[in-house]
């Protein structure tokens, strides 16, 4: 593995800028690129993004943002928990809101399971030789078969 430069790393910082488009427009704003073309700063871009050094800073990073994004998941939602619980020990709180929150909060632990239910008018063929025989029995009786729509020749 190669050293750190301060290059790379101004490389690899404005890889992680959100205004940073591509591998190219990190390498132009970290290297001088005076006399390359375009094809040249593409080719060194894409060799330097997959450079140790560089790869480890946003690995770190990355892995840092993640690290925040769960403590702040986990915050909000100890704070929606606490709220729930402040409803439902309120004794000035209506009836059907202290219900509600027992809900909620049973729905968060997995104590209720939602599940919706679906009814078929007909019933559905029992095998592939079925399914053929009903489709035939559409085409004969003249049922399209083509998307809404278009017209057949």
């Amino acid at each position: 593995m190669g050293r750190m430069t301060h290059k790379k790393r101004a490389f690899a910082e404005a890889l992680l800028d959100p205004d940073c488009r591509s591998y190219s427009d990190a390498y132009r704003r970290a290297y001088e690129v005076g006399g390359m073309g375009a094809n040249s700063i593409r080719v060194e871009a894409s060799k330097l993004a997959k450079d140790p050094n560089v790869t480890l800073i946003i690995d770190k990073h990355r892995a840092r943002l993640e690290a925040q994004r769960a403590r702040t998941s986990i915050a909000e939602r100890q704070a929606i928990t606490n709220r729930l619980w402040s409803e439902i020990d309120n004794a000035d709180t209506p009836s059907a809101s202290r219900v509600a929150a027992l809900r909620l909060l049973g729905l968060n632990v997995g104590l209720f399971t939602e599940r919706t239910e679906a009814t078929l008018s007909e019933p559905l063929p029992q095998s592939e030789a079925e399914t053929l025989a009903e489709i035939e029995d559409m085409l004969k009786g003249g049922v399209s078969l083509l998307p809404l729509g278009e017209v057949s020749d």
